[in-house]
């Protein structure tokens, strides 16, 4: 049985983790609502953007001719090449956040690519979490120095990391891209989600995805009253021409498609890693609580156990004399 010493110093240490993992809960809290401001605020841009691509890709009378351009490809069944980008944080203490996505990113190649040989399927890890994981497996592991802290990364550190993506896509270094990552479902329910970013043709069948989105979380930006009046949201613009021309405009802008739906599923990642830390420091902060209680009456019973055996010497000894 553990003495007066050693329950008081695993009180003091319970105590103090139990501080520590409490003010992690509150630096994660507000952590989480700077990532659901900028969340809200890429969502917006990626709805403004896929609208006026839209309405540029509308207004003419024939659909556009994207004939000869890689990114306008339809996604292969049989590709040969693939580059699957894994979404994780640079630290732990966020639950099972990291292990869910790598299981799924893991799950994904193997139900999307298990007819492929390892050294074909190359991992992109963005995270510290996500390349530790991949490593020690078959699969190449590709580091990703332009985005240093996903959790924080900004548009200027994706466009970097896409600009070298979409150049290896050009060489023909892989067929196809997908990114798995966490999305939130609200501040304690995190999901894994996998989409394909390249080719871009895969993207624009999003946009719908991302309306819906933008209207469910109407509170934080300004929305219109229901997704047919969203979608329709582009009547304000007048017919206009193009110059050079309405294709050469719409593969101008097929890059920053790419870049901005990546960074839109860093930032989801992102509020769903903090939402992920918050809800295991506030489990963690509970069951400290639970254990101080636990050792302050085992310490209390101890003491008071030693007390009554030093009152029953005394009065032992003091009969003794008499």
């Amino acid at each position: 049985m553990a003495g007066l010493k050693e329950l008081r110093l695993r009180l003091e240490s319970a105590k103090s983790t139990q501080q520590l993992t409490s003010a992690m809960k509150m630096v994660s809290v507000s952590k989480l609502r700077k990532a659901q401001t900028r969340l809200a605020q890429v969502r917006e841009t990626c709805f403004r953007y896929m609208e006026i691509f839209n309405h540029v890709a509308r207004s003419g009378a024939e659909p556009p001719d994207f004939s000869g351009n890689p990114l306008m490809e339809p996604a292969r069944k049989g590709v040969s090449k693939v580059l699957v980008i894994v979404i994780a944080s640079e630290k732990g203490l966020c639950g099972s956040f990291n292990l869910n996505v790598c299981r799924a990113a893991e799950e994904h190649i193997r139900q999307h690519y298990g007819h492929l040989p390892a050294e074909d399927v190359h991992v992109l890890g963005i995270g510290a979490k996500a390349a530790r994981h991949f490593k020690p497996l078959a699969y190449p592991v590709r580091d990703c120095p332009e985005i240093p802290v996903p959790s924080n990364a900004a548009y200027e550190e994706t466009s970097a990391l896409m600009e070298k993506i979409l150049a290896a896509y050009g060489r023909g270094e892989f067929h196809q891209a997908d990114v798995v990552y966490c999305r939130p479902v609200n501040a304690a329910m995190q999901v894994t989600h996998a989409m394909t970013v390249l080719p871009v043709k895969d993207l624009l069948s999003s946009a719908d995805t991302v309306i819906e989105e933008r209207l469910h979380y109407a509170g934080s930006v300004a929305a219109a009253a229901n997704a047919e009046t969203a979608k329709e949201a582009a009547s304000f613009y007048v017919q206009s021409d193009f110059l050079p021309s309405r294709e050469a405009i719409l593969e101008t802008m097929l890059p920053s498609i790419a870049v901005l739906f990546l960074h839109y599923a860093l930032c989801q990642s992102a509020m769903a890693e903090h939402g992920a830390r918050m809800t295991a420091m506030g489990t963690a902060t509970d069951n400290a609580d639970e254990l101080i209680k636990n050792l302050n009456l085992a310490y209390n019973k101890l003491r008071q156990s030693s007390i009554t055996n030093e009152l029953i010497e005394i009065v032992s000894g003091a009969n003794a004399l008499d």
